[in-house]
């Protein structure tokens, strides 16, 4: 294992973004989300998938240089297409609007189309929480898991998240399917088995193969609960015009933009009752108390950045490996 500092972490993501043929916008969006993954140790969605962006800028299949277009034609609904980029960027450029309609109406909501996969979903809802507002998101990608015992990849492990204002905010970012896609393709790679109950394998068969897993789809959780949850994400996804998962390119493959979608609502708890915040803390406490339950404390705060020797000396050669060079 590597240990550095977050300077450090920083300077390689950005230049690493640069390298690979995104504009400076770009290096700095994606470098913070990255590192706002790595600070709270959800390491799946942080450098690890990384290396997904760098790969998809220099296939084609990412915009280095977009231009977010957002309009505002409801006061409480903000439209974003991210031109083929990153939601992080995307989701920049529509914050401050995003907040002062939820201010002034209470309620408001951010639907962004034309987006490469939007990596850790908590980055967004966590900003908005500290922007003083409850925050409720989900997003579709790539079509990678099976839908009510369907033998395909239907549509994409579906993530959704709930952010509440605090310090720091309380937390959930969870899959709709049984496990993170990114795990199977780390057991693969690590020549590792996967649990039963994760994936099933090109023919429909359940499979603990993981190199077998990525070639079928990755399952819901609770079955019929967990298709239900990744259906009703995937349709608030698309509201704006992002594709649906089974006609989005592979994000990990190719020359053509996956197009997928985001939502985020957002809530001014002001706007219902003053003292909102301060009731649902003393239930939260009440129940950390009785019970044990911390809701929406999952993440640890990872004091240094440390990563897997191979990760590191991976990220170094794509910092130091400039256009042309």
């Amino acid at each position: 294992m590597t240990e550095f500092d977050w300077d450090q972490l920083a300077s390689l993501c950005t230049s690493a973004v640069t390298a690979a043929g995104g504009d400076t916008a770009t290096a700095t969006a994606l470098t913070d989300a990255v590192l706002a993954a790595e600070r709270r140790g959800n390491a799946a969605v942080g450098v690890a998938h990384f290396f997904d962006y760098l790969d998809a800028l220099r296939d084609g299949r990412l915009n280095g240089s977009p231009r977010p277009v957002v309009s505002n034609d409801h006061r409480a609904v903000v439209q974003v297409s991210a031109d083929d980029g990153i939601a992080q960027l995307a989701f920049r450029k529509a914050r401050p609007l995003l907040a002062d309609a939820a201010r002034e109406c209470g309620v408001a909501v951010i639907s962004l189309s034309d987006s490469y996969p939007v990596g850790e979903l908590g980055y967004y809802t966590s900003a908005l929480a500290e922007d003083g507002l409850v925050a409720l998101a989900g997003a579709n990608s790539t079509a990678l898991m099976s839908l009510y015992n369907a033998p395909a990849a239907l549509t994409g492990t579906n993530p959704h998240s709930f952010a509440l204002p605090g310090k720091p905010p309380r937390l959930v970012d969870q899959a709709s399917s049984t496990v993170a896609w990114v795990r199977i393709r780390e057991a693969a790679a690590a020549g590792e088995p996967i649990p039963e109950g994760w994936a099933l394998d090109a023919d429909g068969n359940p499979t603990t193969d993981a190199a077998a897993a990525l070639l079928g789809p990755v399952l819901p959780f609770g079955g019929v609960k967990g298709s239900n949850l990744a259906m009703a994400v995937e349709l608030l996804s698309v509201l704006s015009g992002a594709l649906f998962s089974m006609d989005s390119p592979d994000f990990a493959a190719g020359d053509q933009p996956p197009r997928v979608g985001m939502f985020l609502l957002a809530l001014d708890p002001a706007a219902f009752a003053p003292d909102y915040l301060d009731r649902v803390e003393q239930h939260l406490e009440r129940l950390r108390l009785a019970y044990g339950i911390d809701f929406g404390r999952y993440y640890a705060s990872v004091e240094r950045p440390v990563l897997p020797e191979d990760l590191h000396a991976r990220l170094v050669a794509a910092a130091s490996a400039r256009e042309g060079a």
